[in-house]
């Protein structure tokens, strides 16, 4: 073999060892989930890892939103918001008091349900529920209640 041939051929061996190094560490970043911060914006993923306290805010802020300028007081259930390891989510629990309806006077109360899962931050579940307390009486084939006195 030609010195030339010798150097071409070390040349081709020096470029393709280059390439599978790259590939190999391309491959590497990809399927650990670290490429898409090295090759543009990773906001669409959100958090990594998040805390109780990111959970709270996230949760407030939807509620913030979704009551608008209705919206009098917003209290976290600090007893019962917790961290469910086996779903990896934040459960967090709030009490919103609105005004209420124009028939009747004073605040409305409502409960929020509110799920962020802990690896993106995202809420994954959000409920609402408004606590109405209704009279009731039972039914009596007569006008009379259930101890047969007249209503």
């Amino acid at each position: 073999m030609s010195r030339a041939s010798i150097q071409k051929q070390n040349k081709i061996v020096i470029i393709v060892a280059a390439v599978i190094i790259l590939a190999s560490v391309f491959l590497t970043l990809a399927v650990s989930g670290r490429l898409g911060g090295l090759l543009g914006s990773s906001e669409g993923r959100g958090y990594q890892n998040i805390t109780f306290t990111d959970a709270v805010l996230t949760c407030r802020d939807y509620a913030v939103k979704a009551f608008g300028d209705d919206l009098r007081t917003l209290e976290v259930d600090d007893h019962s918001s917790r961290f469910d390891q086996r779903e990896f989510v934040y459960k967090i629990f709030l009490k919103v008091e609105t005004p209420a309806a124009k028939q009747l006077p004073g605040l409305s109360l409502h409960y929020v349900n509110c799920f962020v899962r802990s690896s993106s931050g995202r809420i994954s579940k959000y409920e609402s529920y408004e606590d109405k307390e209704q009279k009731v009486s039972p039914v009596t084939g007569n006008d009379t209640n259930l101890f047969g006195w007249p209503r």
